[in-house]
């Protein structure tokens, strides 16, 4: 039976802060599709669980001078992750809206 790998602390704690912050998103949408029972756990139990996780790994990670600099690295190379998957985004929808154009043209 293979086993599975384990994830490092740096990999485990990018998935908790990318879930902090999609969470306002997430309770928004179930508050919209009206599931109260989902929304009450992910709110009073889930959020503070993912809180203290996040807060475990920030004092452990991120310790006197050199871990301030290993968190500003980070920030910055998120910051620019993001940036290019957001302009990967734009170009693919510009294509897409191209194409649509093309097609809706009589000739």
């Amino acid at each position: 039976m293979a086993q599975k790998k384990k994830r490092s602390a740096a990999d485990m704690h990018r998935q908790v802060q990318d879930s902090l912050q999609a969470l306002p998103h997430y309770l928004a949408d179930l508050e919209r599709k009206g599931e109260r029972r989902k929304l009450f756990m992910t709110r009073f139990i889930g959020a503070p669980l993912l809180r203290l996780m996040n807060r475990i790994f920030n004092r452990t990670r991120y310790k006197g001078t050199e871990g301030q600099k290993l968190k500003q690295a980070e920030q910055l190379r998120r910051h620019m992750e993001l940036r290019k998957q957001a302009m990967k985004h734009v170009q693919g929808e510009m294509q897409k809206a191209q194409k649509q154009g093309r097609r809706g043209k009589p000739r």
